[in-house]
């Protein structure tokens, strides 16, 4: 747990002023045996608050003359009964009841102080659950992106499958040679027939490396043609490869990226074509 971030949460001030759930409660007093540091942010927020009352207090003074006019209002009063024929009667002077403005003033001060620790505590709870919302967005449009890139993926699959059945293709299937790298390696050539179009299938080839690439050759009348370079990535890659109008065999090696004019890499599979 991040305690830093647990104290600036607002559950400290929560906590002190009594705003905190049941359950909030029992949990921050929890945190406040296990961490000192939590404990003592809540001690000094509570001594902050006790100076700053008394402080508020002991800083408002009386309204200005409003001594002399109690005085002026008492003189008046026995000026008024020393006229009089009859024996003066006495008083009983009453308390002056100043304390009420005190009071006020601390009601006030309180209430601005409440003010001020909610509109923190809702503006942080507020900035929470912000952050929430863009984590959210940020991660609905990611699986937008990723939705997107399947259904291109299911597309080509699709596309591919749909060629694959096409009776029109002659399908030659290159098995591992015995001098292969990679002795599961298989790859799978289908040639258009009607338009000499050439597309490969790497049913189980290793990925390529940054530097390599593999290179697909027809064996045309015992001679080697360039029908182009592929990287093979993890699982199934169908791709389009160069035309090729006759050949009686086909072959991958792995070259220099860009491919070579003759082959010059280990060969990794091979096979006839037949009809």
């Amino acid at each position: 747990m991040n305690i830093d971030q647990y104290i600036l949460s607002g559950i400290i001030e929560s906590y002190v002023l009594g705003l905190a759930s049941p359950e909030e409660r029992a949990e921050f007093e929890a945190m406040c045996s296990a961490y000192p540091e939590i404990r003592k942010a809540r001690d000094d927020f509570e001594r902050s608050l006790e100076n700053y009352f008394i402080s508020s207090a002991s800083s408002i003074k009386p309204a200005p003359g409003i001594k002399e006019k109690i005085f002026s209002q008492i003189n008046a009063e026995s000026s008024a009964t020393q006229k009089q024929d009859s024996p003066a009667k006495v008083y009983p002077l009453q308390p002056v009841k100043t304390g009420w403005w005190r009071t006020l003033a601390v009601a006030a001060v309180l209430l601005l102080l409440f003010s001020t620790i909610m509109n923190y505590y809702f503006f942080t709870q507020y900035r929470k659950f912000s952050n929430k919302y863009e984590e959210l967005a940020s991660s609905q449009i990611q699986m937008a992106s990723a939705n997107q890139v399947l259904q291109t993926k299911l597309q080509d699959y699709e596309s591919a499958m749909n060629m694959m059945k096409d009776p029109a293709m002659a399908i030659i299937k290159m098995n591992s040679v015995p001098t292969s790298p990679s002795p599961n390696s298989l790859a799978t050539v289908y040639w258009d027939t009607r338009n000499k179009d050439v597309y490969l299938l790497a049913n189980n080839l290793p990925a390529t490396v940054t530097e390599k690439q593999y290179q697909l050759w027809a064996i045309v009348d015992g001679k080697p043609v360039d029908a182009g370079v592929v990287d093979i990535k993890e699982g199934l890659s169908f791709v389009k490869m160069k035309n090729i109008p006759r050949a009686q065999a086909f072959a991958i090696t792995l070259e220099k990226k860009g491919g070579s004019s003759v082959p010059e890499g280990a060969m990794y599979v091979l096979g006839k074509v037949t009809g």
